[in-house]
C-alpha cells in the first residue's frame, strides 16, 4: 500500500501457495483489512510471479493493489465447476452481452483439478461473441492435493474465481510459446476424434518418427516428454504459422496401427506441426513477444501487468529460476506485475479465447488514448 501511495485500494488481486489455505479465515480477513476493501480475488498457484522475481516450490503470497477512478472491477466466484462449465460459460456470456462495455477484460481462475475450461469458453462465446479473457488454471506445488479460489471473504475449491474489468483503459495481451516448431507444417489426412491415423498420406507414427533426431529417436518415452503437436488456433484459417498454433500433448500411440493420440479433437484436412519444448527457443520467443508488446505500447508505461505462466516453464524449462520475470523487467522497466504458475493458460488469439499449454500470457493495462 505504501509503495502504491494509497491508503485504501479499490481492488486487490492475490496469488498464494496452497498451504496458506489451511488458515483461510486469517488469509482473507488480513487481506481485506490491509487493503481496505472486500473487492478482492485470486487463487493458489504452483508458483508466484511478481515484477521482482518468481517463487517456485516454496511458500509465498503476492498481492497487487489497485486504486483507480477509471477501472470498475466486479470480482466473482462460482461453484461447483466440475460438470457445470457450459452453464457457467452461458452465465458469463449473458452478462457480457448485456454489459456491452467498450473496454473490458475477463480474468478467469478455474480449479485445474476439476473441470474443463474449453466448454466454458465456447459457451461464453456462443452467448456474447468475442470478449477478451485471460487467466490460468489454479494449481499448487503437489503438497496440498487441492487448489483454491478466492473472492471476498470466500475461499473454495472445485470453483472458478475471477473478475470482470471495465472502464477507461486499454489492455495489451500477447503470448509466448514454450514449444517451437521442429519441422515444416503438415496435414492430417485421416483422423477420428482425437486419433490421428495418417499425416500427409503416411501412417501418423511414421511421420512422428521422421522428426525424431539423435537420442530422442532411441528413447520414445523421452520424446513424448518434449515433443508435442501444434494444431490451428482458428480452424477456419487452418494455419499453424508462428503464433497461430495451440500446443497439445501426444497422449498415446499404437505402434502396430501407426496411430497417434493427441489431447484435442482433430479432423482430416487440418494443418498440424510437431513442436519441441526447448528452453533456448522459449527465451527467444519470450524476447520477441516483449518486443511486440513494447511496440504496441508506443512508449506508454503500463499502469500494471498480469502474467500467467505455465507450471512447466520456469526452472523446469530454463534450468534456472526467474527468467520470465527478468526478461519482462528488462523490457518494460519497473512495472507493477503479478501472476502465477498455472496448470494451463487462457488467452485470446485472433478473435477467440483459447486454452493454451506451455505458454506465458502477458496482459498490460494502460490509460486509454
Amino acid at each position: 500500500m505504501a509503495r502504491a501511495g494509497i491508503s485504501r485500494a479499490d481492488l486487490a488481486l492475490i496469488f498464494f501457495s496452497a498451504e496458506h489455505a489451511a488458515r483461510a479465515s486469517e488469509l482473507v480477513s488480513a487481506l481485506a483489512r490491509s487493503v481496505g476493501t472486500d473487492c478482492v480475488f485470486g487463487s493458489s498457484g504452483a508458483g508466484i510471479v511478481t515484477g521482482e522475481g518468481e517463487v517456485e516450490g516454496s511458500s509465498a503470497v503476492a498481492v497487487l493493489v489497485i486504486a483507480s477512478d477509471e477501472i470498475i472491477a466486479r470480482p466473482f466466484i462460482f461453484e461447483p465447476l466440475k460438470g457445470n462449465e457450459a452453464n457457467l460459460g452461458a452465465t458469463f456470456g449473458e452478462f457480457l452481452a448485456k454489459a456491452d462495455d467498450k473496454n473490458s477484460l475477463m480474468i478467469l481462475l478455474p480449479d485445474s483439478y476439476n473441470g474443463n475450461p474449453q466448454p466454458l469458453l465456447a459457451s461464453m462465446a456462443n452467448k456474447a461473441g468475442f470478449h477478451p479473457a485471460i487467466g490460468a488454471g489454479s494449481t499448487e506445488n503437489g503438497a496440498a492435493g487441492a487448489t483454491y479460489q478466492l473472492c471476498g471473504d470466500k475461499l473454495a475449491n472445485n470453483s472458478i474465481a475471477g473478475a470482470y474489468l471495465s472502464g477507461d483503459f486499454r489492455v495489451h495481451i500477447d503470448i509466448t510459446q514454450g514449444c517451437q516448431p521442429i519441422a515444416e507444417p503438415m496435414m492430417i489426412t485421416k483422423a477420428e476424434g482425437n486419433l490421428i491415423y495418417e499425416i500427409d498420406g503416411r501412417p501418423a507414427l511414421e511421420a512422428f518418427a521422421r522428426v525424431l533426431k539423435g537420442p530422442l529417436a532411441e528413447d520414445i518415452r523421452r520424446a513424448l516428454m518434449v515433443l508435442f503437436v501444434g494444431v490451428p488456433a482458428d480452424r477456419r484459417e487452418n494455419s499453424v504459422a508462428p503464433g497461430n498454433y495451440l500446443v497439445r500433448n501426444i497422449i498415446g500411440l499404437d505402434p502396430d496401427k501407426g496411430i497417434l493420440g493427441v489431447a484435442e479433437e482433430v479432423s482430416a484436412g487440418e494443418a498440424m506441426i510437431f513442436t519441441m519444448r526447448d528452453g533456448q527457443r522459449a527465451r527467444e520467443d519470450l524476447g520477441q513477444m516483449l518486443q511486440r508488446q513494447a511496440q504496441a505500447l508506443g512508449g506508454k508505461k503500463p499502469a500494471f501487468g498480469l502474467y500467467f505462466n505455465c507450471c512447466a516453464r520456469g526452472h523446469s524449462l530454463y534450468g534456472i529460476p526467474g527468467i520470465d520475470s527478468a526478461y519482462i523487467r528488462q523490457a518494460l522497466g519497473d512495472v507493477p506485475l503479478i501472476g502465477m504458475f498455472g496448470g494451463y493458460e487462457l488467452a485470446p488469439l485472433g478473435r477467440a479465447n483459447h486454452l493454451f499449454a506451455y505458454t506465458g500470457v502477458l496482459a498490460l493495462i494502460t490509460e486509454s488514448d
